[in-house]
């Protein structure tokens, strides 16, 4: 999902050096997310990033060293949405296979359609440099790490009916990273709608119906 870049809110950041410092270095994450995924990150430059922020390609060296800086830090955000995100996962102690699923598709769907997780799933992690790519790949296989314990779970304690945890795994990560490529925000759908559909979904694959 590609949304107009937000040009106002680079003046309007207007808090002391520290808060001024992060919001503008979010408003550049942000629109440079947006660029990536919508012209593709070897096809932008740094000069087509400060364009749609109207400034100067300098003044974005103040917060970043280079675009692939830029997209790691992306990637990161993305990533960290549904690993780190403020409230914790139940556990398989708190809860059943089937709750966590949910809960699981519910904080995907809204990182893939968000500005962060749109670059991810649009971008990958083979355009950046080494060292980074890497800590991509460790953190995007933590999440699928996630996703096939929860099935695996669902195995174990019958909530769930996916005895090919990797397939199931492969079909559900499919299904939710192709959402970037056709929804928007502003269409007929609304996020809550499309991520009750999702789960809907997912749930006739991998779930036998509710007693």
């Amino acid at each position: 999902m590609v949304k107009a870049t937000p040009k106002r809110a680079w003046g309007e950041a207007i808090q002391n050096r520290d808060e001024q410092f992060e919001l503008k270095r979010q408003v550049v994450l942000r629109t440079a997310a947006r660029t990536y995924s919508r012209r593709g990150f070897y096809e932008t430059t740094l000069v087509d990033i400060a364009e749609e922020l109207n400034v100067s390609k300098p003044t974005l060296y103040y917060y970043f060293k280079n675009k692939d800086e830029i997209l790691f830090e992306c990637h990161r955000l993305a990533i960290e949405a549904v690993t780190n995100h403020d409230t914790p996962m139940p556990s398989a102690e708190e809860a059943t296979a089937r709750v966590r699923l949910e809960e699981f598709l519910r904080r995907y769907v809204r990182m893939v359609v968000d500005d962060f997780g749109t670059c991810l799933v649009m971008t990958g992690a083979n355009a950046l440099e080494p060292e980074n790519r890497g800590e991509v790949i460790r953190g995007r296989r933590q999440i699928d790490t996630m996703l096939r314990e929860i099935l695996e779970q669902g195995l174990a304690d019958g909530t769930l009916d996916c005895p090919d945890v990797k397939v199931s795994s492969m079909f559900v990560f499919g299904a939710m990273n192709w959402i970037p490529r056709w929804y928007h925000a502003d269409g007929a759908m609304s996020l809550d709608e499309l991520t009750d559909r999702l789960i809907a979904f997912v749930m006739r694959a991998v779930a036998p119906p509710r007693a």
